[in-house]
């Protein structure tokens, strides 16, 4: 049987395409841009369009630029009462070597450890925004809350955290780089409410000693969920890990976890003191640990006008997964799936490249095609029918089309057959792969090392 869309998605397209301003696909500079997030997005979308001599006006709701790579040791809200969006959690580290990561032409130093600490990328992202000079054009404490099209701009509002004001701007282009780890993903299992323990998602984790002589079960396989493992195994009294990673990928290699480790399947059902799996058994806990992933949060989009159609899952239709099909002169940097962070950086380039007006977007007619097409491909992949914001399989011909259309960077197969590599060392080597150093000798070469040595980050607060 082909592939026939889901009626939502057919439904947001058809109400967006007939009630939606078209907006013409040539665009000449604009004279104020807004980025809506400082994290790693954020600032990527500063610097190049301030590269490209445009006006821009970053607005970040926290006290802080960095998002969730500046490590916080409190929950929830801030000293304003505003979300803390970080999930940064102590002894993290990056699990993708730094090459993946950094800005172009902004490295990290040879020598450096090739995954550093999550609390050294945060000061390699403050270096980045002085080194560019990015703070004088960063509005801290400034929470957007609304943003609509009036038919000719956008009406951008936020809140002063610290005043509470509300503030309404106008902008030509807005750049969503809000970031997509700020809104955790519980799922629901039955029995949930029967359950006497303490219950968190990793969003609020913070500290491995915080659980110490605890019985702990941990939800989630992925790269979170095992990290959190590695971590919690000699500390606590019990470590119960309900997930997929033996059955989704087949070469995974367990480390010797002790043996107050214990692998288990899918959750059934809660109990008030546990829970009983799909393998019939049951285990007596007292936290529970969510490593359950995040949902896409775009609260202050006015749909309507926006032309965008926004869920926990998905956000459509974008072309390239960068340009709002239906008004042009928005772009959203980071919501793309099975991403590496040099593509944050290239769909910020491209952002830039849209707002100065240095090429044409196909006609919206054939962007929507475009945009119909890729979601018919993913299917072809094996991708879900809510996966329409994944780049697909061919990580490279995405680069390759930007580049091509827009001029921008052309990112070497070299970073993608990094990741492929380091995948595959996290399988085999789950507890060691991070101390394997990276170096990059041309487009499609690298070479590795096991190099095991303490950290000394490069660069200073």
């Amino acid at each position: 049987m082909g592939y026939r869309p889901s009626i939502i998605f057919v439904l947001g397209v058809f109400i967006n395409y007939f009630y939606v301003t078209d907006v013409l696909a040539k665009l000449t500079p604009t004279s104020r841009v807004c980025i809506i997030g400082a994290g790693y997005a954020g600032l990527a979308a500063a610097r190049h369009m301030k590269n490209n001599g445009l006006n821009f006006t970053v607005f970040e709701s926290t006290s802080y630029i960095g998002g969730t790579w500046r490590f916080d040791s409190r929950t929830g809200t801030d000293e304003f009462g505003v979300p803390l969006f970080t999930n940064q959690y102590k002894k993290l580290r990056i699990n993708t070597p730094y090459q993946t990561m950094e800005f172009g032409g902004f490295p990290f130093p040879d020598g450096t450890v090739s995954f550093p600490s999550g609390v050294c990328f945060y000061k390699y992202l403050q270096a980045f925004a002085r080194h560019f000079d990015l703070m004088k054009d960063i509005q801290l404490n400034s929470q957007v809350t609304w943003v609509q099209w009036t038919g000719e701009d956008w009406n951008l509002t936020y809140t002063k955290s610290d005043t509470k004001n509300n503030v309404t701007e106008q902008c030509d282009f807005v750049v969503v780089a809000s970031g997509e780890f700020n809104n955790p993903y519980i799922p629901k299992f039955k029995g949930q409410e029967l359950f006497k323990g303490k219950v968190l998602h990793s969003h609020s984790y913070k500290d491995a000693e915080d659980y110490r002589s605890k019985r702990v079960l941990l939800i989630g396989g992925r790269a979170t969920g095992v990290d959190l493992a590695v971590q919690l195994s000699n500390i606590t009294s019990k470590l119960v890990h309900s997930n997929h990673i033996f059955r989704t990928f087949k070469t995974f290699n367990p480390p010797n976890f002790p043996e107050t480790y214990i692998n288990k399947p899918d959750l059934k059902h809660f109990t008030p003191n546990g829970a009983v799996f799909e393998d019939d058994t049951a285990e007596d806990f007292d936290i529970v640990i969510y490593c359950t992933g995040y949902k896409y949060y775009h609260p202050f989009l006015n749909h309507l006008s926006s032309g965008i159609t926004t869920s926990e899952s998905y956000v459509f239709p974008l072309y390239q997964q960068i340009v709002n099909i239906n008004q042009p002169t928005m772009t959203f940097v980071g919501v793309s799936k099975e991403i590496i962070s040099k593509i944050l950086e290239v769909q910020a380039e491209y952002s830039a490249a849209l707002a100065a007006g240095k090429f044409e977007l196909p006609p919206k007619d054939e962007m929507l095609r475009q945009w119909v097409d890729h979601v018919h491909t993913l299917r072809k992949e094996g991708f879900r029918a809510t996966d329409v914001n994944s780049i697909g399989t061919n990580i490279d011909k995405y680069f390759a089309t930007l580049h091509k259309e827009a001029g921008i960077q052309m990112l070497p197969p070299v970073f993608n057959m990094m990741i492929s590599f380091d995948i595959k060392n996290i399988l085999e080597d789950l507890v060691n792969f991070r101390d394997y150093d990276y170096k990059v000798i041309s487009d499609t070469q690298y070479v590795k090392k096991y190099n095991p040595r303490q950290e000394v980050c490069p660069f200073n607060t």
